[in-house]
């Protein structure tokens, strides 16, 4: 009929055969490992942001704690760990100052750097000013610590009513096993609303063009499942501390990022051919 548009539909295949051409195309591994280094490097800012905010909810640091815990293989997890507890004890009272904003603009520096990995995946060239590119890292960096925190707000009020319940009405093992579901659920929830906020906002396209609901749901499961087995071959294969002795932790650290750096990526690249397909 005139007047009517026809929508060009991608099928699974066709969708994974073209991801994997341009994935290939815009040497998605190799940044993926640049993404891993700028990660590491935003890291243990991010955390440490996260932590002094969090000191205002009681309980809810060990909430972030328990939350990454269970994505972080365990030697990854206990450098994090000796790293925080280093800076809380050695920092100063007035950590909420000029200190605390130049903590949280190194955390962003990831965020920028995978802005412009995604302006690669959409091919398309970065033209806003650096002041303007760095402030939306800030804020999605911002926005990111906020589904955190609320995050473990979540879990620890329903931690709390779940074992209020257990005391009034004894449902101990139902309670704990509806706990357990509905803290992965929360997290998986705002896993994917914060890597969907990150593909809406990151890259320099036109609203039009900002299809992201493929590509978060790729990224989060793919990192929740990536973890997972990421987790298993740590504890089958070789130990990274035989090879590379005291670094081992930080190698598997890094390891564990460039996964996670991969697949936001290739979630990118899927972004990108969903929305071509829209516009052809």
């Amino acid at each position: 009929m005139k007047g009517k548009k026809k929508v060009a539909r991608l099928t699974l295949k066709e969708l994974a055969l073209r991801t994997w051409r341009e994935s290939g195309e815009d040497n998605v591994a190799g940044t993926a490992a640049e993404l891993s280094y700028y990660f590491l490097l935003a890291l243990f800012p991010l955390l440490i942001f996260l932590t002094s905010i969090i000191g205002f909810l009681p309980g809810a640091d060990n909430s972030l704690l328990r939350g990454l815990e269970r994505a972080l293989p365990p030697d990854a997890m206990k450098l994090v760990r000796e790293v925080l507890e280093d800076v809380v004890s050695h920092r100063s009272g007035g950590l909420l100052s000029f200190a605390l904003i130049g903590t949280l603009w190194a955390a962003s520096s990831g965020v920028a750097s995978l802005i412009d990995a995604l302006n690669i995946a959409y091919d398309t060239a970065e033209t806003r000013s650096f002041w303007k590119r760095r402030l939306v890292a800030l804020g999605l960096t911002l926005i990111f610590a906020l589904l955190v925190l609320g995050g473990s707000g979540l879990i620890m009020i329903g931690h709390r009513l779940g074992n209020w319940l257990e005391r009034a009405l004894s449902l101990s093992a139902a309670l704990t096993f509806v706990s357990s579901v509905a803290g992965y659920l929360t997290g998986f929830g705002l896993l994917m609303t914060g890597i969907a906020v990150l593909y809406y906002f990151g890259p320099n396209v036109e609203p039009a063009k900002r299809r992201v609901k493929a590509g978060a749901l790729f990224a989060s499961t793919g990192v929740v499942i990536g973890s997972l087995l990421f987790s298993v071959y740590l504890r089958v294969g070789p130990s990274a501390s035989a090879t590379y002795g005291s670094l081992g932790a930080v190698v598997t650290l890094m390891l564990w990022l460039y996964i996670l750096g991969l697949l936001l990526l290739v979630g990118g690249e899927i972004n990108s051919e969903v929305a071509r397909a829209g516009d052809s």
